[in-house]
């Protein structure tokens, strides 16, 4: 039985990770961390587990095997490199660190201490995707010309706590905004089913419309346009906003055959529209949203990984070289021009 320790007590912990959890016949919850007293007990009450207020005691909890490694962006890296080297393997909430030396460090000190460190960007794992990237390696549309994928929600103060003074807003915790919340998954979902990297981006950042509760806008993006080319030459578009009343999900590659077009349609994950007029609609299953969770499969990878004790399907590259897409494209917005990117 693995035994699971999780730094954070906010939303994404209580819907996702530590139901997840309790669903794997192979894990169960250890301990749990905040910084607020109150959240911790409450959890460790509810899960009959540990309750911590400090990382630092729960990663040297000799009962866990590993950590979930879920608070604010600007702690990530250094929670995770303290538990990899307390000798704990680690998942870590997406973007894995606030800077390329920090992810780079973390993926040092997974390997140095010869433990998991598995990145949670979970749409990877999510039907649709799955599917799609297997319809695309088929070759059965022909190769991918041009793309165009979107994901926008109303904004996380909907579901925070704090609601419009949360953490997400303010830079000095979260660094990122929309960019680094929504467009690291659809940067690294879209590299993933093309099979390649993105080696230039041109992007324009902004803040639009959200504002504290005082009316002063917040400090990080609230809305990002990516313009992006691939080393084959495949060009499209990410958009990721926190200004979308209605969510939107979608993803459509154009291909030489005919257009697949991802979470699209209400009832049919994927619908393939082929240039010689036939089609098909594929029911692939509901996927998570900031309305609707069903369960990601993101536990169960972890810990798949760990039973079986093989390399993470998602690791600390998979983290890394989304990250070096979005500070290209920070770079580019503030230069006002093409940036390219550089993957080793």
């Amino acid at each position: 039985m693995i035994r699971i320790g999780v730094i954070g007590g906010g939303v994404i912990v209580r819907r996702r990770h530590l139901p997840e959890i309790v669903e794997n016949a192979y894990a169960e919850v250890g301990a749990v961390c905040d910084v607020v007293k109150e959240k911790a007990e409450e959890l460790a009450e509810e899960y009959g587990c540990s309750a911590y207020t400090d990382y630092k005691d729960l990663i040297q909890d000799d009962s866990l095997d590993a950590v979930i490694v879920a608070g604010p962006n600007r702690f990530h890296a250094q929670m995770t490199v303290d538990a990899l080297n307390a000798g704990k393997h680690v998942m870590c909430e997406k973007p894995m660190a606030t800077s390329l030396e920090d992810a780079e460090a973390m993926i040092e000190a997974a390997k140095k201490n010869g433990k998991k460190l598995f990145i949670a960007q979970n749409q990877r794992l999510e039907a649709p995707h799955v599917k799609a990237k297997e319809l695309i390696a088929s070759g059965a549309l022909g190769k991918v010309i041009t793309f165009k994928s979107t994901f926008g929600h109303p904004g996380c103060e909907r579901w925070a706590a704090e609601k419009q003074n949360t953490w997400f807003f303010k830079k000095d915790v979260s660094y990122y905004g929309c960019l680094g919340d929504l467009g690291i998954h659809k940067i690294d979902v879209v590299r993933w089913i093309l099979g390649e990297e993105f080696t230039e981006v041109f992007a324009k950042v902004g803040t639009l419309n959200k504002v504290y509760e005082d009316g002063t806008p917040i400090d990080v993006e609230d809305n990002a346009v990516m313009l992006l080319t691939t080393a084959s030459g495949v060009m499209g578009t990410i958009t990721v906003s926190w200004t979308y009343e209605k969510e939107d999900a979608r993803t459509i590659f154009y291909c030489e055959n005919g257009v697949m077009t991802i979470n699209g349609d209400p009832d049919y994950q994927i619908v393939i529209e082929r240039f010689d007029g036939t089609a098909d609609y594929l029911k692939l299953g509901a996927v998570s949203n900031n309305t609707v969770q069903v369960k990601t499969g993101i536990v169960d990878e972890f810990v798949d990984c760990l039973v079986n004790d093989v390399e993470p399907s998602i690791g600390g590259r998979d983290g890394l070289e989304p990250l070096k897409v979005v500070f290209s494209a920070y770079r580019s917005s503030e230069e006002r021009r093409a940036v390219e990117i550089q993957h080793k």
